[in-house]
């Protein structure tokens, strides 16, 4: 985090407005949350320099795209790599068809999410990518059967 910052009741507006819609320009933004438009940047402005907001992307309908099947996948780590975590990770996140991961706490140590074209592709990608690699152990995968999209979770 590049500066702290206290989050106003102003601020979680701001938030949750550009969690529901991340293409909102300044004007409406500002009108949502009820403050002067110079006001209102400049607030979006500290949040992004204090790495309260983090960047802005494109949610992707993944079967939309092409990948109508996916599975969140529990993963343990060999304990021989547990001090390498981060590069591990780092590599895992890479792999294609692979949406987010998560470091987790208790008996597995990541969740993937990974979007795949057919379950057949889903097989292959779990030998190919997990399967193989010397540092991944036991894998448990879930498949996903609906996504709701959610919003920034905020305390208070």
């Amino acid at each position: 985090m590049a500066d702290e910052i206290q989050l106003t009741a102003t601020d979680r507006r701001i938030i949750d407005e550009l969690a529901r819609d991340g293409r909102l320009s300044n004007k409406e933004l500002a009108d949502r949350v009820g403050l002067p438009r110079s006001t209102c940047h400049g607030r979006v402005r500290a949040l992004e320099a204090a790495g309260v907001i983090r960047g802005y992307h494109a949610e992707i309908d993944p079967v939309a795209a092409g990948a109508s099947v996916q599975a969140l996948i529990l993963v343990g780590v060999h304990d021989s790599v547990r001090d390498h975590l981060p590069l591990v990770t780092e590599r895992v996140r890479r792999i294609p068809g692979v949406q987010r991961v998560f470091l987790i706490g208790g008996e597995q140590d990541l969740v993937l999410h990974v979007a795949c074209e057919s379950v057949p592709a889903l097989r292959d990608f779990i030998r190919t990518h997990l399967g193989s690699d010397p540092d991944l152990g036991r894998t448990q995968t879930q498949l996903i059967f609906e996504q709701h999209p959610g919003s920034a979770v905020l305390p208070g």
